[in-house]
């Protein structure tokens, strides 16, 4: 930065420091590896660190000035915290710091930060190219929820709102109660910007699924064989039924899949389709019950017509269609 730009910004903050800086004195003294003078005020504090960062001890300098930064509003602390991390290639940082000096400079209806402002602003132009953005919002909202970016903790206040990212790939990962953990890569250049949109799948039990779907129905049949053929046909009617189930619902998941890939291929955030998503799950969960039903049905069925035609004489035959099993149990004599 042109030693003329200091100085400017040097002036700009000893002329308007007078309201924002506290009057008391404060007797401590400057952490530097320069000789240290006593400090009686935020303002000798300022001029002690721009002497610090002017002298190349860039490390020094924005110790000095962070801790300014923690006792006062100055928005030229904060340029200057900006120009420090740029000096130590800590690109993040300084866009952080540019972007709290430009906050703190809107002043309405004053000018005396218009320096400031214009300086920070220019050099977050110049960042913009070397960083980029990532926007995560959640399709929907749990009542507990983490999202963590990169393995840190990401504030939900910052969700849906573009985060300040290095270039190249960064993992996502996210954990709700109740429901299936998430984790995406996503790789973002220089100069971009990206927006993922997270959807927690609710964990659900087959069995549960199965039971809510096709309750029990076990069969208890007599000690007659010439009955277990029409029992047959009726259990495999049912797996023909759950099969036929499988086949439209799966259909309609997959169509919907492919719905949702072509309009939101980053996925998507907007109540429309959200209700999409939503409907896709139902009819997955309905094409997985089906499918269950449909091969149980079917064995069974097969079963018992095999036991009706071959003519033993069964003393007891009893089918258990349950969630989660098909039991057939059958005694006769031989």
């Amino acid at each position: 930065m042109p030693s003329t730009t200091y100085v400017a910004i040097f002036m700009a903050f000893a002329l308007a420091s007078a309201p924002i800086w506290p009057t008391a004195a404060r007797a401590e003294t400057a952490v530097s590896t320069e000789p240290s003078v006593a400090r009686s005020n935020p303002e000798a504090e300022f001029t002690e660190a721009v002497k610090v960062f002017k002298s190349g001890d860039t490390a020094g300098a924005l110790l000095l000035f962070v801790h300014l930064g923690e006792t006062t509003n100055s928005p030229n602390v904060q340029l200057y915290v900006g120009y420090c991390q740029l000096e130590l290639g800590h690109d993040r940082e300084a866009h952080q710091a540019f972007s709290r000096a430009v906050k703190l400079s809107l002043d309405p209806g004053s000018t005396k930060y218009t320096a400031t402002r214009d300086a920070a602003q220019a050099e977050l132009v110049k960042l913009s190219l070397r960083l980029a953005s990532l926007t995560i919002s959640l399709v929907e909202l749990p009542a507990e929820f983490v999202v963590r970016l990169d393995g840190e903790v990401v504030n939900p206040s910052l969700l849906e709102s573009p985060i300040v990212v290095d270039p190249g790939l960064h993992h996502v990962d996210a954990e709700a109660k109740g429901s299936k953990p998430i984790a995406r890569e996503v790789s973002v250049e220089a100069g971009g910007s990206k927006a993922i949109a997270l959807l927690f799948e609710k964990t659900v039990d087959p069995a549960v699924a199965l039971a809510q779907a096709k309750p029990s129905v076990p069969v208890q049949r007599s000690d007659s064989s010439s009955r277990l053929p029409a029992l047959g046909f009726v259990a495999a009617g049912l797996g023909v039924a759950g099969l036929g189930a499988f086949v439209v619902a799966g259909i309609q998941a997959r169509s919907t899949y492919n719905k949702l890939q072509v309009e939101c291929p980053s996925g998507c955030s907007d109540a429309a389709h959200r209700s999409d998503a939503s409907q896709g799950r139902t009819y997955q969960t309905v094409a997985n019950v089906g499918l269950t039903l449909g091969i149980v049905g079917t064995l069974t069925g097969a079963a018992l017509v095999y036991l009706g035609v071959t003519g033993d004489k069964a003393a007891n035959a009893s089918v258990d269609l349950s969630p989660g099993q098909a039991k057939i149990s059958y005694a006769g004599t031989f």
